[in-house]
């Protein structure tokens, strides 16, 4: 019996409890509930880090009439010119940072720069420009990886091939050894093996393993195949 009393008792206490107030500017839901809001960027610097992420100019521009500094980076080392490049893939957002100072060759802390993510999201157009603003074309990360690995990776021919042009070199290997020719067999880009091989690549180099880029190619790669090497 007071086993029961008590149940009953606790019972009454939670539906004279008054629901939890909602969330100050938020979806409504009360506190607890509902889908959790990631949350904002709260620093100068960090809204200004953010703006450029998203390729939002006002708000870029804002921050730094407010004293952003325009040179301030992200926990990864990336500056705003980086993510511009890297993210929203904004030209117009690089130039602007770049007039306002931040250099175009300043790696993050993995040693990519924003030639680098340009060159790996097929950004053709912002390669053009940095490369014209004296961004180094061969600048290994920490792995060892080119540019031109990073676009072979993606899939960016047009990237690749005004790369090569500009004399990227076509056998620069990583620290596992590693080309860009094997990274091209392996994914099954004939087309850019191809196009590397025209270039120069060398079928023949051998990754840390002792493996070449036919031994690592895809079934149906047909352009990473001895036969097909020039």
């Amino acid at each position: 019996m007071r086993c029961a009393t008590a149940l009953a008792a606790a019972v009454l206490l939670l539906v004279a409890r008054p629901a939890a107030p909602a969330e100050p500017g938020g979806s409504g839901h009360p506190l607890g509930i509902g889908e959790p809001r990631a949350p904002e960027p709260f620093t100068l610097a960090q809204r200004y880090l953010d703006a450029a992420r998203r390729g939002d100019r006002a708000t870029l521009e804002r921050a730094l009439e407010l004293g952003a500094d325009p040179r301030a980076k992200d926990d990864l080392g990336r500056s705003a010119l980086l993510l511009a490049a890297m993210d929203v893939g904004s030209l117009e957002l690089v130039r602007l940072l770049h007039a306002r100072g931040v250099p175009v060759d300043e790696p993050d802390l993995g040693g990519r720069t924003a030639l680098s993510f340009a060159a790996g999201g097929g950004r053709l157009e912002i390669v053009r420009w940095l490369l014209e603003q004296g961004a180094q074309l061969d600048r290994p990360d920490v792995l060892g990886r080119r540019p031109l690995y990073h676009a072979v990776g993606n899939g960016a021919r047009d990237v690749v091939a005004f790369l090569l042009e500009r004399g990227a070199d076509p056998n620069a290997a990583d620290q596992f050894r590693d080309t860009a020719l094997m990274q091209a067999c392996v994914q099954g880009r004939g087309e850019i093996a191809a196009l590397l091989l025209a270039r120069g690549a060398d079928p023949a180099l051998r990754n840390q393993e002792g493996r070449t880029a036919a031994d690592r190619a895809a079934p149906g790669t047909d352009a990473c195949l001895p036969a097909a090497a020039p």
